[in-house]
């Protein structure tokens, strides 16, 4: 049986309008906005260059993405998103698993990620999914975060 989507890594600069769609959708419930919401396909074409971009393909249609950037021994996720009438059908974590295989690939030993500490649900989410909270901060004009790692069973010390 084929599965609903598939996990990609993508590379190409087509269609980054439309991943930058999903990540929009995803964000929009957020208060107060995400900056997220101001970014745009050029944005993402510049992260291409240093970044991975994931994505979860349902046939034609992007359904879910993860970016993915080397920060030392750790591989740092940011904008993940699932489009919302796809959530709860296993796209983050199918992305989350692709992430510990290119951070285990890469030699890093943690996921690194920012939760707003107004976001109660994400930090239960990516609690849920083995990380913990080992700081805090906050950039300037921007919302408090917690920091979170989990470490790749494989590469623990």
């Amino acid at each position: 049986m084929m599965p609903e989507f598939l996990i990609q890594r993508w590379t190409s600069s087509e269609r980054l309008d439309d991943i930058m769609a999903i990540v929009h959708a995803a964000f929009a419930e957020i208060t107060p906005p995400s900056g997220v919401l101001s970014e745009t396909a050029a944005d993402l074409a510049a992260r291409q260059r240093n970044e991975v971009v994931l994505v979860a393909m349902a046939g034609a249609d992007f359904v879910g993405s993860l970016f993915c950037a080397r920060k030392g021994d750790a591989l740092y996720l940011t904008r993940m998103a699932t489009r919302p009438d796809w959530r709860k059908r296993g796209v983050g974590r199918a992305l989350m698993e692709e992430a510990d295989r290119l951070a285990s690939a890469g030699g890093q030993a943690k996921l690194l990620i920012r939760v707003r500490k107004s976001l109660p649900g994400n930090l239960a989410y990516f609690t849920a999914k083995g990380f913990v909270v080992t700081g805090e901060g906050q950039d300037p004009g921007r919302e408090p975060y917690d920091v979170m790692e989990r470490y790749l069973l494989a590469r623990k010390t």
